[in-house]
């Protein structure tokens, strides 16, 4: 990988992305949403050029990038990825026709690999969507237009001759995130005071961080295998109830827990859906930071903020 386009570089996860990118000596094509994005992070980078698009403008995208030495395509962007959000359907497919708008963009590019940021929520779905009796939450959207994006993105790129990778993001937290994911809701809930109340913990989770993760993109997008999915996470995934007690003993093992308060609603995944085997078997990637350094790290930020 040479010269990378990448959607959603100003995010969390893309602004760390494109770090890693600089160092390595990829070119980047930073696609960010208006001119009004907050590029602080990444605009200062080596190798780092930025162009503005909308998704919803995406389609137009072979006009505003004059490249055409462009080998890969990193998807990021998302709207609706945390919170309420992500239970609102007609936003959820919006992110569908965004991606596969995409792929046809990059075709006219010549840019003949496609990388897509999927989710272990795609996994939740398949997982237990299809029971009878199955009883989704809203949020459920998510996962499934995810499911969607995956499959039709790979079917297109398949009819267009484009080399499709797909990458199931495990929970990612770090210094710095902005969003409410478990890890970051588990630490904040415990620090303010409030009632440390989850469910009975038993199910597997695993979470990463963001270093990780974007070390492991990279790792795929450049040396993963044309039209395969890979896990990216930690190897080491254990039942949440562990995390959960981590995460207390670093703020204060003295905090009350009230594990089982709060109901869970779904099907475990299995222990082999946190198999991140196959990335490192094919392209080398290992992970180099452990929960209990990663949340330690978090903590003292999140105390900090306060």
């Amino acid at each position: 990988m040479q010269k990378c386009l990448v959607t959603g570089a100003n995010g969390f996860i893309g602004s760390e992305l494109l770090k890693v990118l600089s160092d390595e000596g990829v070119e980047v094509i930073a696609v960010v949403r208006s001119r009004h994005s907050n590029i602080d992070k990444i605009k200062n980078l080596k190798g780092v050029s930025i162009v503005y698009c909308d998704m919803d403008d995406i389609h137009n995208l072979p006009q505003i990038v004059v490249d055409r030495d462009i080998d890969t395509c990193i998807h990021l962007a998302w709207i609706g990825s945390f919170g309420e959000e992500r239970g609102y359907y007609e936003m959820q497919l919006r992110n569908v026709r965004y991606a596969l708008q995409l792929v046809d963009s990059i075709n006219q590019m010549g840019i003949k690999r496609f990388v897509g940021a999927g989710t272990l929520a795609e996994k939740d779905v398949l997982n237990y969507h299809g029971e009878d009796g199955a009883k989704p939450n809203p949020v459920s959207f998510y996962g499934i237009a995810k499911v969607t994006t995956h499959y039709m993105t790979k079917t297109e790129c398949a009819r267009l001759g484009i080399e499709h990778v797909w990458c199931y993001l495990s929970n990612t937290y770090a210094v710095g995130s902005t969003t409410n994911n478990f890890v970051m809701m588990a630490s904040r809930t415990m620090l303010e005071g409030r009632r440390a109340a989850f469910t009975s913990g038993e199910q597997t989770y695993d979470f990463m961080y963001v270093t990780d993760t974007v070390k492991a993109i990279y790792y795929a997008s450049s040396r993963g295998k044309a039209f395969t999915s890979y896990y990216l996470g930690s190897n080491s995934a254990r039942p949440l109830k562990e995390y959960i007690r981590i995460i207390r003993d670093t703020i204060d093992p003295s905090i009350d827990l009230f594990l089982g308060e709060i109901p869970f609603n779904g099907n475990p995944l299995p222990t082999e859906a946190y198999d991140g085997s196959k990335l490192e078997r094919d392209t080398g990637f290992k992970p180099e930071i452990d929960f209990e350094e990663g949340i330690k790290k978090t903590v003292d930020w999140l105390k900090s903020t306060m």
